[in-house]
């Protein structure tokens, strides 16, 4: 789903940037750009964050493919 769309930016891009790490919409700002013109997402950007928050870590074996 498309979440800033000044940028086309979708949330698998936000959730592949956050990837394991405690981020603050600013820092996905700093490092992709979405929210960064209109601020019209940053709202939606932190339910991204919240979410990918709340999801358990794939564990290593399931990764792998074990």
């Amino acid at each position: 789903m498309i979440v800033c769309h000044c940028l086309a930016v979708n949330d698998r891009l936000i959730e592949a940037v956050a990837a394991g790490e405690s981020l603050t919409v600013e820092d996905v700002i700093e490092r992709c750009g979405a929210g960064a013109r209109c601020g019209g997402c940053r709202e939606s950007i932190q339910e991204v964050l919240d979410e990918s928050r709340r999801r358990p870590a794939p564990s290593l074996a399931v990764s792998a493919g074990l």
